[in-house]
């Protein structure tokens, strides 16, 4: 992975996850928030940078997204959403790669289970872990619970949605650059 994807990814990725954490704070309705509109693709980009890099290379483009978006976050949303937000997608994304690369491995010709698949599985842990976080003893239980089965929910159908955006960048994309790169 060249220098200049690595930085512009980890820009993305900081983006994403600071809009999210701002915008988890506003709720749709009783079991959605405007941050899962945003949250889930830092799913998909880590799925088609993992088409293409290494395992290693797609870690370190997460860690770095991480890291730089913990300050901001602090300022756009109180402590407890960006140390929810934070804790969840250091868990979260990482288990998402390994699971992508472990599909991968498995079922190599099933492309938009590699996708649909690590995003849908690492996501329910995702919820679970900010939720918790960020809404124990601040919401009631039922609250809490609502916004976690609202929000996964919301979550894997854009697991699954995301698949065609996958598939033209991750798949598609990939083998027309590859053309020209010969």
């Amino acid at each position: 992975m060249s220098k200049a994807v690595m930085i512009v990814s980890a820009v993305i990725f900081t983006a994403l996850i600071v809009a999210s954490n701002y915008l988890v704070q506003f709720p749709l309705n009783d079991f959605f928030t405007f941050g899962a509109l945003t949250y889930p693709f830092t799913f998909l980009l880590a799925d088609i940078l993992a088409e293409k890099y290494s395992k290693k290379e797609v870690l370190k483009v997460v860690r770095i997204g991480i890291i730089c978006a913990f300050i901001p976050s602090l300022f756009l949303s109180e402590f407890r959403i960006a140390l929810a937000s934070i804790s969840a997608f250091f868990v979260s994304q990482q288990l998402d790669v390994y699971a992508f690369y472990w599909i991968k491995s498995k079922f190599p010709k099933v492309w938009w289970l590699r996708s649909a698949g690590s995003t849908a599985f690492s996501q329910a842990l995702d919820t679970m872990i900010f939720f918790h976080i960020a809404f124990l003893f601040i919401l009631p239980w039922n609250a809490i619970l609502m916004l976690i089965l609202g929000d996964y929910l919301m979550k894997f159908i854009f697991a699954f949605a995301n698949t065609p955006l996958f598939y033209l960048f991750g798949i598609k994309m990939q083998r027309f650059l590859g053309v020209f790169a010969r």
